[in-house]
């Protein structure tokens, strides 16, 4: 069978803008080349630059030539209509080198690993992980909002409001095709600190596990998110699948919980009970159905106070009949239909009025969902099972909402982490005498501090850390004398490498390796009919 020794490796970076990455991917390159590995970078930055967008990058400041890199992502995504297509592009780089610009067949290279910076679309981490598999790791650069700010306008020259523009923009942009980075951060396989200097060591662990070092094992933090992360698929919710984990500080995980509906029994309902009511089994998302219901309350009692497009056809015709009385019904329909016409504002129609108010913040309504929500399952279970959490930890997927944080902080847990950010979340706003986002805050004025999960992502914990239930090649522990042995860095391969063949070539290959052998074995002829 093909084995795949120092198979290419492909590096992807997600980090807010503000966000000073060169230093992670010039220590990235360092590292890389203590195991025999060349880097190659690629800025999609730089491409945008090139595409015929229609965009000048020329004599512009700081701050405008920042936007006219996001209006070109922009661009380039609508032209081509994918949002994944910068990855696509990237991919295209990647192949070039391969193929000398198309001049020989492609043939995989060894001991190369490709750094693509940086990525602002869910889109295109997908289509990465879908061409290179379990060869493709997305960095996450975790950096403060007061690191990003002082970043763009001491370092950069932004103003305060420039800075701010920017950074909204880049995290969650309100266009179809718009910058996604908050979304595309939380599918990384590793998140490090670049706070303090920590993303050396945190980026050092990493790569010595993904060169398959034996003796790194998971931190309180890894082993309590992962958990949290399983939890999480267990539930059926027709949304999105939650999950929590609540641990000691000194790691061990007394509780477990994931968004699911109560049962009777106390608890969540599991697959397999027989009076099984889960919402999939109702078929209706109770929170939209009471939502719609607001909608159109909303609507009824607002008929006949605003200036619909029927009600203004309507006015229009009474005022038509005092100030041109001769003009008959068919000429009253012509000439308010002309004038109708020539109005900038026509008035909305019930359909249009039932969006808007869907569209507004009554969309983040959650208070009329059946499930309960990972975090509170969590606490629920240490209730049932009379366990304190007063002082201790809990890990979410995803940041709590507004209804569990109140619930978080007055049950005496200490510290949160978090891996998604959730952008409905109302929590600061409502709780912000109680949480915060930094650890010396919380310290010093007894808050409970909301932290970003860094270290390995709870999606690779298996492939890193398991001697043999990952994808990739067992690890080996210990020399024939039962003594503990690790490979030198420039000896060691990747521990779950890319293969380079399709599962069909794969067998073609397989079959043609062992062709005579099973013939053999069938007591056939050796040679070939």
């Amino acid at each position: 069978m093909v084995t795949e020794t120092f198979a290419e490796l492909v590096f992807g970076l997600v980090y807010p803008i503000g966000t000073n990455a060169d230093p992670v991917a010039k220590l990235l390159e360092k590292y890389l080349k203590q195991y025999g590995y060349k880097t190659e970078q690629f800025r999609v930055s730089e491409h945008l630059r090139s595409l015929k967008l229609g965009i000048q990058f020329d004599g512009l400041s700081t701050f405008s030539e920042m936007k006219a890199l996001m209006d070109a992502g922009n661009a380039a995504r609508s032209k081509a209509t994918s949002n994944s297509i910068l990855a696509t592009i990237a991919i295209n780089d990647i192949a070039d080198i391969r193929t000398d610009g198309g001049k020989r067949p492609p043939v995989a290279r060894t001991r190369v690993a490709h750094l693509i910076r940086s990525l602002k679309r869910p889109e295109e981490v997908k289509l990465l992980r879908d061409v290179y598999r379990p060869g493709f790791f997305l960095i996450g650069i975790a950096d403060d909002d007061d690191s990003q700010t002082a970043y763009l306008t001491k370092e950069l020259g932004l103003t305060e409001d420039e800075a701010k523009q920017v950074l909204e923009r880049d995290q969650d942009e309100d266009k179809f095709y718009g910058q996604r980075t908050r979304g595309t951060f939380y599918l990384a396989d590793v998140f490090i600190d670049l706070r303090d200097g920590k993303y050396r060591d945190q980026l050092h662990r990493f790569l010595e596990l993904v060169f398959g070092h034996p003796f790194f094992t998971p931190t309180r933090e890894e082993h309590a998110m992962f958990m949290a992360y399983a939890s999480a698929a267990r539930s059926a919710q027709l949304g999105r699948q939650v999950g929590a984990a609540i641990a000691t500080p000194e790691g061990d995980v007394i509780a477990v919980g994931m968004n699911e509906v109560p049962s009777p029994r106390g608890g969540l309902y599991w697959e397999g009970d027989e009076d099984d009511s889960r919402d999939h089994k109702r078929t209706v998302d109770s929170n939209f159905q009471h939502r719609n219901q607001i909608v159109k309350s909303i609507i009824k009692r607002l008929d006949g106070k605003l200036l619909t497009a029927r009600r203004l056809s309507a006015v229009l015709r009474e005022i038509l009949k005092v100030m041109e009385p001769n003009l008959g019904e068919s000429g009253l329909n012509k000439r308010s239909r002309e004038i109708l016409q020539s109005l900038p504002n026509k008035g909305a129609t019930s359909s249009e009025i039932s969006t808007s108010i869907h569209d507004s913040d009554l969309k983040e309504i959650t208070e009329y969902g059946r499930a309960v929500h990972g975090e509170m399952d969590a606490l629920l279970c240490c209730a049932r099972l009379g366990i304190s959490v007063r002082g201790k930890h809990l890990f979410v997927t995803t940041f709590p909402c507004h209804n569990c944080t109140r619930h978080i902080v007055a049950a005496g847990i200490r510290k949160v982490y978090y891996i998604e950010p959730y952008p409905k979340s109302k929590a600061l706003d409502l709780h912000s005498d109680a949480i915060c986002f930094d650890e010396k805050e919380a310290a010093k004025f007894g808050k409970v501090p909301f932290l970003p999960f860094v270290g390995v992502g709870p999606r690779r914990y298996l492939d890193l850390f398991s001697l043999e239930l990952s994808s990739g090649r067992r690890v080996e522990r210990k020399n024939k004398r039962g003594e503990p042995v690790v490979i030198p860095k420039a000896r060691r391969s990747p521990r779950v490498p890319m293969i380079s063949l399709s599962y069909l070539e794969r067998e073609d290959k397989l079959l043609e390796e062992h062709e005579d052998v099973i013939k053999a074995l069938h007591g056939k002829n050796h040679g070939k009919n």
